[in-house]
């Protein structure tokens, strides 16, 4: 019967546009109830297969951050999943190119077989043969999304350092002709565009390109990694606005239009109390931006669910959103200097 709806929930979603997906996400995003320190078990994870990446995107943590590198067993994963049956949401990623995981496809047909609405972003600068394309296809996915800032190798490459444009536009179309070969609806492939200065004169020519090749296509605006609380960036963030923002006002965050002013986001942390993030070594830290491995919560090898979600940590931190007594042992964390939800303390 869970199936059955499943499958019924399944075929309306993804008939909608890409665009209409990401609304109904940020509303539902934020239907929870802060006034809590004890919520239901998380609906959502993102769970970092790999946390290894083949580019070296300027504004992106995964090669500096102080944590190990390396990649989840497969058994782990089936681990992870068991020990989380709330589960309605996946996203197979965080800080490394998932693609490159050997086992990535039996993650993926693990998730998909537990009606789990599975999503996986790549930057599909990969040189694989149209078999590969073939198992992706096949394993079930439900989104794929492609981040690729540009229309060409010379826009595309100021952000995607060590990126192949090229081979990005190749994959499409293997990946086009494997779902036709397969005669699958699924996955809804989505091309990401970070609309930056060097390649806001672009848009349109993506945009055809997008249309050409049988994908959606949507154009984001660009964050400069000031959202990251445990980690910083060299040079300022008037730097980094001078050196990436693009000129239309349309692809520029609110945030960097209005003096900065903090916190970047004015609404309360919805990771603390409907989603959990899950590392390659089965250890969970409070949201997708920690780089640190001071700020581990966690270690589902080792723990329940029941025991991190209502540990200390989460507690201590969702009283910052609320105004609810926390009498626990915590008394700072990552969430007390956080800047990038609105606290009440």
């Amino acid at each position: 019967m869970k199936k059955f709806f499943f499958n019924i929930y399944l075929s309306i979603w993804q008939r909608l546009s890409s665009s209409t997906q990401n609304k109904i996400t940020e509303m539902l995003r934020y239907n929870f109830n802060v006034n809590t320190l004890s919520p239901k078990l998380p609906r959502a994870a993102v769970i970092d297969p790999i946390n290894i990446c083949n580019l070296d995107c300027p504004l992106c943590a995964s090669k500096t951050q102080n944590y190990d590198k390396g990649r989840m067993s497969f058994e782990t994963f089936k681990i992870v999943l068991d020990k989380i049956p709330s589960l309605k949401v996946l996203v197979l990623f965080n800080w490394g190119e998932p693609l490159l995981h050997p086992e990535i496809f039996q993650m993926i047909e693990e998730s998909v077989s537990r009606s789990i609405y599975t999503i996986t972003h790549s930057n599909f600068s990969l040189r694989q043969n149209f078999q590969f394309f073939e198992r992706l296809i096949g394993s079930g996915l439900h989104q794929l999304v492609i981040s690729a800032d540009g229309a060409s190798q010379e826009t595309y490459e100021r952000y995607r350092v060590k990126g192949r444009f090229d081979w990005v536009i190749e994959n499409i179309k293997q990946t086009v002709a494997a779902k036709k070969n397969l005669r699958k609806r699924d996955p809804k492939i989505v091309w990401k565009f970070l609309v930056n200065k060097y390649n806001e004169h672009e848009i349109d020519k993506a945009e055809l390109m997008a249309r050409e090749l049988g994908v959606e296509i949507t154009f984001d605006n660009m964050g400069l990694a000031d959202d990251l609380p445990d980690i910083s960036f060299p040079g300022t963030l008037e730097e980094r606005k001078n050196l990436w923002l693009p000129k239309n006002q349309k692809f520029i965050l609110d945030y960097y239009r209005n003096e900065n002013k903090l916190p970047i986001n004015d609404k309360p942390c919805y990771q603390l109390f409907s989603s959990i993030v899950v590392n390659p070594d089965a250890k969970v830290t409070p949201c997708c931006w920690i780089t640190n491995k001071d700020n581990v919560w966690g270690d589902l090898n080792s723990q329940s669910i029941q025991e991190i979600w209502h540990g200390e940590n989460y507690k201590y931190s969702r009283s910052l959103f609320n105004t609810l007594d926390y009498k626990g042992s915590v008394e700072k964390n990552i969430c007390t200097k956080c800047e990038i939800f609105k606290r009440v303390r």
